[in-house]
C-alpha cells in the first residue's frame, strides 16, 4: 500500500517467542538493528518504543508485550507485515525468525489535543513518560457519538489530571478493524479512583459504550526512542 503526502503513524507490536532469548538481548536488537533499519526503510522521523506495564486487574492480558510507534511521512511504502525488513536486521544479530512476533498497523491522523499545561510549557521537560494506547471499534453506525465524546467532553475531563499531556487520534489506515486509536500520554500512571468513576459514568460516556463493539485500553512505559526527540506523536 502507498501513501502519499501524509503523515501516518505505524504500530508494530512484538513479543519474544523464544523462552531462551532474554529481554537485554531482545532491546538490544530491537534498538541497534531493527529500529533504524525500520525508520529508514518507512522514512520515519521518530521512534518511541514502549514496554507493556501489567495490569493486575486484568485476567487476560494482550500477548505483545513490547510498542513502538513510528512517525513517517510522505512517500512512505506502508507493509502490513515485517517481512520486508526482519531478515536483514535478524543478520545482524544471533536472532532467528522464531525468536521473535511482530505485527505492524498503519494510521492516519484525526486529531491532536493538548493540556492547557502542554500548552503552556508547565510540564516536565521532554517526552511523557506513559502512553495510554485505546483501540476502539463503536457500534455500527456510533462513529460521529464517538468522536464528539472525545472532541466534546472526553479529552477536556482529561486534561484536568494534573499528570495528563496530550492525546492524538488516528484512524485505521485500510479501514481494518478496530479503527480508532488513540494514544493518551501522561506522566505517571496515577489516577484517583474517584476521577476513573466520573470519567467512566458520564451519560455520554455510557451511551458510546453501550454496544461497543471493540473496547481495548493497554499502558505502556517509554523505554527508548530515536530520530526527532522534539517531534509529538
Amino acid at each position: 500500500m502507498f501513501l502519499a503526502n501524509i503523515t501516518t503513524l505505524m504500530m508494530a507490536t512484538a513479543q519474544i517467542t523464544n523462552p531462551n532469548l532474554t529481554d537485554t538481548d531482545f532491546n538490544s536488537w530491537y534498538n541497534t538493528a531493527l529500529l533504524p533499519l525500520f525508520m529508514t526503510n518507512h522514512n520515519a522521523s521518530l521512534g518511541v518504543r514502549y514496554k507493556l506495564i501489567p495490569q493486575p486487574t486484568t485476567p487476560k492480558p494482550p500477548e505483545w508485550q513490547y510498542m513502538a510507534l513510528y512517525k513517517t511521512h510522505e512517500n512512505t511504502t506502508a507493509s502490513p507485515s515485517i517481512e520486508d525488513i526482519l531478515p536483514r536486521a535478524l543478520n545482524e544479530r544471533d536472532i532467528g525468525p522464531n525468536d521473535v512476533a511482530i505485527e505492524i498497523s498503519s494510521w492516519t491522523h484525526i486529531q491532536t489535543f493538548e493540556s492547557l499545561r502542554e500548552k503552556r510549557g508547565e510540564v516536565p521537560a521532554g517526552r511523557p513518560k506513559i502512553a495510554n494506547v485505546v483501540r476502539i471499534e463503536p457500534r455500527e453506525g456510533g462513529d460521529a457519538e464517538l468522536d464528539e465524546w472525545y472532541r466534546k467532553q472526553h479529552l477536556d475531563m482529561l486534561s484536568m489530571l494534573p499528570n495528563y499531556r496530550r492525546t492524538t487520534r488516528y484512524q485505521s489506515a485500510d479501514g481494518s478493524k478496530p479503527r480508532s486509536l488513540a494514544v493518551h500520554e501522561w506522566d505517571t500512571t496515577d489516577m484517583d479512583p474517584y476521577v476513573g468513576e466520573v470519567l467512566n459514568n458520564t451519560e455520554l460516556t455510557k451511551s458510546v459504550m453501550n454496544g461497543i463493539l471493540t473496547f481495548d485500553s493497554w499502558r505502556w512505559d517509554r523505554i527508548f526512542e530515536k530520530g526527532n526527540l522534539t517531534e509529538k506523536l
